[in-house]
């Protein structure tokens, strides 16, 4: 192949690869930016836990996604969503999406002024408390209120992807 055509192979390579106009660069978040009373989004935050599920054959991890929504003019809590998409290491397991209401409590195993954030009993008893480490990380707490411990490949650590008003 000489130069030029190796060039023309990498230009149309290239634009195929080019974003159309008016079209997002970035794939739109999981959740909606407003709940069903349209509270907007406080922060949503996403990570990959270790599957710890028996039923599922050959799990390897978890993708834990945690939306949550605040009253615009109190402030307050008000709902939140989690999916969880179970991956294995044949083709991705189910997405399981629950909703329900959570609030802000303090105290924790190791700090008991720490904040708290409750999710209510419609999600699993594994994913109902976290420990918010500023505003950017949250720590997956277990039923003594202490932080869960991963493995070597994944960790109980859900990151800030998105804030109300920050893409």
């Amino acid at each position: 192949m000489n130069f030029r055509s190796l060039g023309a192979l990498v230009a149309a390579t290239l634009a195929g690869c080019a974003v159309e106009p008016g079209r997002p660069a970035v794939p739109e978040p999981w959740y909606p930016p407003v709940n069903e009373n349209s509270d907007p989004l406080l922060a949503a935050f996403e990570g990959r836990v270790p599957c710890a599920e028996p039923a599922m054959k050959d799990c390897e991890k978890v993708k834990v996604g945690l939306a949550l929504y605040q009253d615009p003019g109190t402030k307050s809590p008000t709902t939140y969503t989690l999916a969880r998409v179970y991956v294995a290491s044949s083709p991705e397991g189910s997405r399981v999406v629950v909703s329900g209401t959570w609030r802000i409590t303090q105290g924790m195993r190791l700090d008991p002024s720490a904040p708290v954030y409750r999710l209510d009993a419609s999600a699993p008893s594994e994913f109902r408390s976290y420990w918010a480490i500023g505003e950017d990380i949250l720590f997956v707490l277990d039923e003594d209120m202490k932080p869960r411990v991963g493995t070597a490949s994944w960790s109980y650590v859900l990151n800030r992807t998105r804030s109300q008003g920050h893409e």
